[in-house]
């Protein structure tokens, strides 16, 4: 990959260019799913969407996940897009909302509260649409050269998993850096205004700050074999009580997947509804669509090294056993 610097033309109002659009899509993170809980499969899969573009939300949008679940007997509702999946864990947590979708890093640490989630299917892609972005006239252009530099992170999400994984392939340690926690939004204004000197990011705020002139991309997570998957996840109550339920969101999900990856205008276009720029859309329209695939065997060995990392670096209070965290919804009943 060049990682040489790479000249592009500024966006009006470098910081709200990147925060304008991403808060737009952002908007409403608070549940609807409605005071108490509600038995397992009562009343149709409640689903609660992120307020971003992933499989998941694009089947809400075409209809798949209804088409699919009426096929098999039931039905479903959508509450109010959830910002982040912190959110929404709790939500699951509290039986306000059976499924909903996050990251492998968010899974692992809302494991450690609630337990009883679980993931049957993942989002494989590219590896490109997670990176660390030096800001223009920052000089760093390698990884060695976040050394003793500060970088914006998520604390103990995608960004800080990232640089970390990227700091352990050059010997370095998050002790070398002066990483610096803030929220997608409060990042995007920091590394705009040079505030910080790079930034670990991920979907369409690393596409945005890419394409602010003079920013270099640093690494991809492809290049440092980071394996944060885009994960989607069911309450455990609710699999053993519709397995079939499961089993007919899965099928949603890997025919919505087929069709993007057939007709990347879905997503643009899905992208543009949101708020983001026509050139931010058409920039993540270009990256190659993920497939959707099971909770396999594969994934599980995948996500419990995620888990060892979170222990290992102290991310998470103690080690997360994730054996039961996985379901293969393609052997579900």
């Amino acid at each position: 990959m060049d990682q040489g610097p790479t000249r592009r033309r500024v966006l009006a109002g470098a910081a709200g260019s990147i925060t304008a659009g991403l808060l737009a899509a952002c908007a409403g993170g608070t549940a609807t799913g409605g005071a108490g809980t509600a038995s397992a499969g009562a009343g149709g899969l409640r689903v609660g969407p992120l307020s971003t573009q992933n499989t998941l939300t694009l089947t809400q949008a075409s209809g798949l996940l209804a088409e699919h679940l009426e096929g098999a007997g039931g039905s479903v509702t959508f509450s109010t897009p959830f910002a982040a999946f912190s959110p929404a864990a709790e939500a699951l947590a509290a039986g306000q909302v059976d499924m909903s979708s996050g990251s492998s890093t968010a899974l692992v640490t809302a494991l450690q509260g609630d337990p009883d989630l679980v993931v049957f299917a993942v989002e494989r892609n590219d590896g490109d649409t997670q990176g660390i972005v030096a800001a223009a006239g920052s000089g760093i252009t390698t990884i060695a050269d976040l050394a003793g530099r500060s970088v914006a992170v998520n604390r103990g999400g995608t960004g800080d998993y990232l640089l970390r994984t990227a700091l352990a392939t050059q010997g370095l340690t998050i002790e070398d850096v002066t990483p610096v926690h803030l929220g997608p939004a409060d990042a995007a204004t920091a590394f705009s205004s040079g505030q910080v000197d790079a930034w670990a990011t991920w979907d369409q705020f690393l596409v945005t700050a890419q394409h602010l002139e003079g920013t270099v991309t640093v690494t991809l997570a492809r290049d440092v074999a980071a394996t944060n998957r885009t994960v989607h996840v069911v309450r455990r109550a609710y699999l053993d009580a519709d397995p079939a339920g499961v089993a007919a969101a899965y099928d949603a999900l890997v025919e919505q997947a087929g069709r993007v990856r057939a007709d990347p205008s879905i997503l643009v276009d899905a992208y543009r509804g949101a708020g983001a720029s026509p050139e931010i859309a058409d920039a993540l329209g270009a990256l190659t669509p993920p497939t959707v695939v099971p909770a396999d065997a594969a994934f599980l060995t995948e996500l419990q090294q995620v888990a060892d990392f979170y222990a290992a670096q102290g991310l998470t209070p103690a080690p997360t056993d994730v054996t039961t965290a996985v379901v293969d919804a393609t052997a579900l009943p």
